[in-house]
């Protein structure tokens, strides 16, 4: 069965309350899909921002490999991005993984 991977890793100051990410897509044998995001832990309009932005990647990836398939709902994507991202916060520029079933 196929799987979405994805990858976080914190990139930039880690005291700074500013959080910065990489964030890697990757779908069967499709080329990864990537972004970096950027947000102030206490404003929740740029989490929200990024964790959208996130989606829109995952879903391109989604349908890179496979096209016209319908994939998993924006918020099970989303909820992925932030365990994944919570999970790499306290790595210090080690990259965690996590992975859904399609």
């Amino acid at each position: 069965m196929p799987e979405l991977s994805c990858t976080a890793r914190r990139v930039g100051d880690y005291e700074s309350r500013t959080e910065e990410y990489e964030v890697l897509y990757a779908v069967g044998d499709a080329a990864p899909r990537g972004l970096r995001i950027r947000y102030q832990a206490a404003r929740a309009f740029e989490i929200n921002a990024a964790l959208d932005a996130a989606v829109e990647i995952a879903r391109a990836a989604i349908s890179e490999a496979y096209p016209g398939t319908k994939g998993p709902t924006d918020e099970v994507l989303s909820q992925l991005a932030w365990r994944t991202i919570q999970s790499a916060k306290y790595q210090e520029g080690e990259a965690t993984t996590s992975r859904l079933r399609l």
